[in-house]
């Protein structure tokens, strides 16, 4: 049996306000694996503030994303917000390639926007996430 390249952790739950939980199985908790795992892994590296984590060492792990939130989103600054976007999913060593990156601000909340990216993992395979930021 070949191993999992992407590897196995404990499933999340990601819920409004960028909420975040353990998802429960049935008498532990739940494991996310494969495509899967990296696409929650991506997810939570672009919810999290880069230097976030720098007391579990890990400083620089994490988005620059809110550091233009509340900014005028105007053409050079949604252009850098890709450019945070693609650096944050390329510190995952599975991440071979980022193809595709839409960042669009919400029109309900100026300080938040959505995500769309296209990924191709290092093993093959291409995988798809979307996540608000700044809700």
């Amino acid at each position: 049996m070949a191993s999992d390249p992407y590897g196995t952790d404990l499933r999340l739950v990601f819920g409004p306000g960028e909420r975040v939980d353990l998802a429960p199985g049935s008498g532990d908790l739940d494991t996310v694996s494969g495509l899967d795992n990296l696409v929650q892994a991506l997810t939570l590296c672009l919810l999290v503030d880069r230097g976030e984590l720098s007391g579990l060492a890990h400083p620089r792990y994490g988005s620059r994303i809110r550091d233009l939130l509340g900014q005028t989103l105007d053409r050079a600054n949604l252009e850098l917000l890709r450019r945070y976007v693609r650096q944050a999913l390329l510190q995952d060593v599975r991440v071979a390639e980022v193809l595709q990156v839409r960042v669009t601000p919400r029109l309900d909340a100026r300080e938040a926007v959505d995500v769309a990216a296209r990924v191709r993992a290092v093993a093959g395979g291409e995988l798809n996430l979307q996540v608000t930021i700044g809700e």
